[in-house]
């Protein structure tokens, strides 16, 4: 199965500013659920390596991973880098989760 993901090249570029992130880094994105009461999503990035199976976007010199138990959550999705949210914040939209 494939996904379709955008990420921003400001995204990878923040990373790489902030993080200390490098051109030739492998990082999975990925979600899992916590929280206290109900619990809730949460989006998460790190290092990791690469395995079978596993969506690879190229940006900005970076290698961006997704486990397959994960596309559901990217699929159609867009990363974006936004200030507001501090040097590491970004925000993702994917409207085919929003019924939009």
């Amino acid at each position: 199965m494939s996904i379709q993901l955008r990420i921003e090249p400001a995204f990878a570029r923040a990373y790489q500013r902030y993080a200390d992130f490098r051109p030739g880094d492998t990082l999975r994105l990925y979600v899992r659920t916590g929280g206290p009461g109900t619990g809730g999503l949460f989006y998460a990035i790190e290092k990791d390596e690469r395995e079978e199976g596993d969506a690879v976007f190229e940006v900005e010199g970076m290698r961006f991973i997704i486990r397959p138990s994960d596309f559901w959550y990217f699929d159609g999705g867009e990363l974006r880098f936004d200030q507001r949210y501090g040097e590491y914040g970004f925000s993702f939209a994917n409207p085919r989760l929003l019924g939009e």
